[in-house]
């Protein structure tokens, strides 16, 4: 589990929701807003920034209702030196990368800071733009961290079977206390533990359970214990410990200690407190299978549910109608009723036992986890499915010497819903309203007493504003603030609407976008007051710029350049219109274009001329101040009319390549050969990597490492000054 700490209000500032919930509702299927792939941000897989995860493979992350922050690199991150902590905007899928080496980071965000531990430093990093705030020495022979804003805690063990808890400020080493005489540990392999800080205290939960003040590091509880530390919704933790002589345990207890570092035990082995709760079921957890009250210990029901104290049982929601519970024995997720335990609906689930990324609601439905690896809806009353998203279309593929792929991890995070595979990141933007309370219904109290009003089909196209551009894995992204013609709103249903945005030097991008599976309500701008947020992406093959050769000064109807002209052709109807209720303030939609489509008349190639000419010249400044007389790694060089690899190559295959390369490695630049003196020849498109290095030799080296072959890719010197003579080196 992850849990956020704001002091700022945050996304938690919403009154009529609770913590750890989505904001915007999901009743239908939605598309990506955005996605991101592990290699395009230099690794081959995602993991889990929490250190007993992460150097066993298992994906992870941290939020603070803004930002996830996760690990990019190879298969574990206690292996090897190419792992590095990655912040992704979850609104827009922007992201940043703090190139040094990142083994571990701290399981809490406080006031957008976070704390990470690497190649013998803690770095703060400030996690809007991965800033580094300050980095000082860390102690040796240490990877896990804690952060409760003030500083980041980390313990040493020693040989003699101490261990030492520091505290480093941004300052340095504030001061370091040895716990000596510490209790026998539990049996067991100590793969698993945990390890967090409050205001008041710093615990760590493993084959011992050890927790220290915060304020001088004095110690507070030391027992033999368990890898999992329960957070209740106020800060307040819940840790097992025991003792043990020989091959016995006794003294079992569950030890509570409030925000104010007060500590309160219960007799008791296990302790499963909820993710999100509603203000009724807080301070209750699950104790050996009796629900309890953590004030005075009793208890209303116990449950049925046989091994639910298994490592890895979740409560993934509390609410005065369910309590849901993951069953890492089973594998299922069990719905009981808060008041008697009753089981009232089953659903089999995909999730694992990591710490993080377990199932999210929007107060009506349940998101999780499936067995196929994709992500499932259920309904919250019944549990029946809503509607499914595939592996496929969250990127989740089988890891290398597997043919299933593995379950993907969920977040809620502000309205957003996140999903995390080991190679890919995807965010959806909500399909309805906002979200609600759970454990309650929309009911008359919802729509304020009046009736519900409808939207209806409207014969002119929706007006579309661009608000923002992006680029992932998969294209281009546009923010829309859309609104309908009509005063009775509209109705996006068909299945080949085209979209196409356009400027005074071409196409932007132009697609087809199918909303028969999820039609979308368009308000009219006089009856809702607001436009509807639409995230429309465009996969490669349907857009020609990248968002540093555009703005955002709004549509415009003259097509002049600088100003955007968005055509909509809502395409053949499928039959009679869906019946939608006009969106209320602040609701999003989102959609994914299922391939090219451009208006008669279109030039497709002069766009893509066009497009060259402004990413060449987008890119050159960057080129000039970053790789002027420095190697680097060129990928591809092309002309019309150039015949090679199997094709002729024209303008718009030219910028294509160009564009999934970018997509690909998130940075490479292009140069147009007549304005670089180290270019033998004219007229030709060069695409070079914008990493530098020290020779020809580890460009080179590069390209291997890339899976490149010596004919498309080699060491090329960047300069305004040198000739083409010994600026190429190539290697077979």
């Amino acid at each position: 589990m992850w849990w956020k700490s704001s002091r700022g209000g945050g996304s938690d500032a919403a009154p009529d929701l609770v913590a750890g919930q989505l904001t915007g509702s999901f009743p239908s299927e939605p598309s990506p807003a955005w996605s991101i792939d592990a290699g395009s941000l230099g690794g081959t897989s995602f993991l889990s920034p929490q250190g007993s995860e992460g150097r066993y493979g298992a994906p992870g992350g941290v939020t603070d209702g803004e930002t996830l922050v996760t690990i990019v690199g190879d298969k574990f991150t206690s292996v090897g030196s190419a792992h590095r902590v990655v912040g992704v905007n979850t609104r827009t899928g922007a992201n940043w990368k703090f190139d040094e080496v990142v083994s571990g980071c701290a399981d809490t965000i406080v006031d957008h800071r976070i704390a990470c531990v690497g190649d013998g430093e803690v770095h703060f990093l400030d996690t809007r733009n991965g800033a580094v705030l300050a980095s000082v020495d860390a102690p040796s022979q240490s990877t896990e961290i804690a952060f409760n804003g003030e500083a980041a805690f980390m313990t040493q063990y020693a040989a003699d079977d101490s261990v030492v808890f520091h505290k480093i400020t941004e300052s340095g080493t504030e001061w370091a206390r040895r716990l000596t005489a510490l209790p026998e540990p539990a049996l067991g392999s100590g793969d698993s533990s945990q390890f967090t800080a409050t205001d008041e205290v710093v615990a760590s939960a493993g084959l011992r359970t050890l927790v220290v003040s915060a304020d001088d590091g004095h110690q507070i509880i030391a027992g033999a214990g368990k890898g999992e530390i329960g957070r209740f919704g106020d800060g307040s933790l819940a840790l097992e410990t025991a003792t043990v002589s020989g091959m016995a345990m006794s003294d079992q207890r569950v030890r509570v200690v409030g925000r104010d570092g007060a500590v309160s035990d219960l007799p008791g082995e296990s302790a499963i407190v909820p993710s999100v709760a509603t203000p009724g079921q807080r301070g209750r957890f699950l104790l050996d299978g009796l629900y309890v009250n953590r004030e005075d210990g009793t208890s209303t029901w116990s449950t049925a549910l046989t091994d639910i104290d298994r490592f890895g049982s979740r409560i993934v929601l509390a609410d005065d109608r369910e309590v849901v519970v993951f069953n890492r024995a089973s594998g299922d997720y069990v719905a009981l009723d808060p008041t008697s335990g009753e089981q009232l609906w089953t659903s089999s689930s995909g999730s694992t036992s990591t710490y993080s990324g377990h199932a999210v609601t929007d107060g009506e439905r349940l998101v999780a986890p499936a067995l196929d690896g994709g992500v499932t809806a259920l309904d919250l009353v019944g549990g029946a499915p809503v509607w499914s998203l595939s592996a496929d279309a969250i990127g989740n593929v089988p890891v290398a010497g597997s043919t299933e792929p593995r379950p993907v991890l969920t977040f809620a995070v502000g309205d957003r819903l996140i999903t995390m595979t080991a190679t890919t990141i995807t965010g959806f933007a909500p399909t309805g309203p906002s979200a609600i309370v759970p454990g309650t219904t929309r009911g008359d109290d919802d729509a304020g007493g009046d009736e519900a009003e409808y939207v209806t089909p409207c014969g002119l196209p929706p007006v579309f504003t661009p608000q923002s551009f992006r680029t992932s894995a998969g294209g281009l992204g546009v923010t829309m603030k859309v609104t309908a013609k009509c005063p009775g709103g509209d109705v996006l249903y068909g299945p080949q609407t085209r979209i196409t945005i356009t400027d005074g030097t071409g196409i932007v991008a132009s697609g087809n976008f199918d909303f028969r599976r999820a039609p979308v309500a368009v308000p009219s701008l006089d009856g809702a007051g607001e436009a509807l947020t639409m995230e429309l992406t465009y996969p490669p093959g349907s857009f020609f710029r990248l968002p540093d050769t555009l703005d955002t000064q709004g549509a415009d109807t003259t097509g002049d350049s600088g100003r955007y002209l968005v055509d909509c052709d809502k395409g053949p109807a499928p039959g009679a219109p869906p019946k939608l209720t006009a969106p209320r303030s602040g609701t999003s939609a989102s959609s994914t274009a299922t391939g090219p489509s451009f208006p008669a008349g279109a030039d497709v190639t002069a766009s893509s001329v066009g497009a060259l000419r402004l990413q060449a010249d987008a890119d050159r400044a960057f080129i000039l101040a970053n790789l002027n007389n420095r190697w680097v790694a060129q990928l591809s060089s092309k002309r019309p009319g150039l015949v090679a690899e199997g094709r002729t190559w024209t303008d718009p295959a030219i910028l294509d390549e160009f564009l999934a390369l970018r997509l690909r490695f998130n940075d490479v630049r292009l140069l147009w050969s007549d304005e670089w003196p180290v270019f033998s020849y004219r007229g030709w498109w060069v695409t070079v990597a914008a990493a530098t290095f020290p020779g020809p030799v580890e460009a080179n080296n590069w390209c291997r490492a890339q899976g490149f072959g010596p004919d498309n890719c080699f060491a090329k010197l960047v300069s305004t000054t040198a000739g083409p003579e010994r600026s190429t080196v190539y290697w077979k």
